[in-house]
């Protein structure tokens, strides 16, 4: 069974700008990794929105486990984790407490599990929140969303103002928790190569417009590039060029 599938998905935001994200088509089964690349404002947040049930779509379908997500959002959340763009903790907590609190909303948390993600990240259970890195954080943000060993993670720009130390461990963990727990991830990113060696396929978005949505390898191939920021800049180019000339 998919883990996501999505079918001329399309989320209109009332306001000025009267911005739309889509149509976008999606399948994606256990243990495969979605790069979603974009600039601010592309529709990546919004898209996992969609996918967490935060917010329904304005037309088409979505599907998570095979429910609808914003109509299931308990069922949905027990089987998935998210990890957003801010990340909220109780400072006068410390990492143990902090995840004893989170392992209170999943009645399938696994405690042991959870322990293993801390030393795998090494961290100390102990330490006050108050006093954590931001690779601390992130590392702590993702223990709490695979405490209860989701079988879909949803990323929301981790990377995003991160050393390139702390991104090279955890996407060493993103590919082995894909290969070996045959979680599915979904990962958004501004637009670098961050995604290059991690992405078995790529949606890339302008301003809420599909541009592409492939496996990497294989626009690589099409492109003759081996940089996603690289094909993303080519595709926005042809795009306005395309653009300009059916408008003239």
């Amino acid at each position: 069974m998919d883990i996501v599938r999505a079918e001329s998905l399309l989320k209109c935001h009332r306001g000025w700008d009267g911005f739309t994200l889509g149509h976008v088509n999606l399948r994606l089964g256990p243990g495969e990794i979605l790069g979603v690349i974009g600039e601010k404002g592309a529709g990546k947040s919004t898209l996992l929105r969609l996918l967490w049930g935060f917010v329904r779509p304005t037309s088409g379908t979505v599907e998570v486990f095979g429910l609808t997500p914003h109509l299931h959002q308990i069922e949905v959340r027990f089987k998935a984790g998210f990890v957003g763009a801010t990340r909220g903790f109780y400072e006068w907590m410390t990492i143990r407490e902090f995840l004893k609190f989170i392992s209170n909303f999943y009645p399938n948390w696994d405690e042991s599990h959870s322990a293993e993600l801390l030393r795998d990240f090494d961290m100390d259970g102990e330490l006050d929140l108050r006093g954590l890195s931001k690779g601390q954080r992130l590392k702590l943000a993702l223990v709490s969303a695979m405490g209860h060993r989701p079988l879909l993670l949803l990323l929301d720009e981790p990377m995003h103002d991160q050393d390139p130390g702390v991104w090279l461990e955890v996407t060493a963990f993103l590919r082995q928790i894909a290969r070996d727990e045959k979680t599915c991830i979904v990962i958004s990113s501004g637009v670098s190569d961050s995604l290059d060696r991690l992405a078995d396929t790529v949606l890339m978005l302008k301003r809420g417009t599909v541009l592409h949505c492939a496996p990497s390898a294989a626009l690589k191939q099409q492109y003759g590039m081996s940089s996603l920021e690289d094909i993303f800049r080519e595709s926005v180019q042809k795009a306005s060029k395309s653009s300009r000339r059916v408008n003239a």
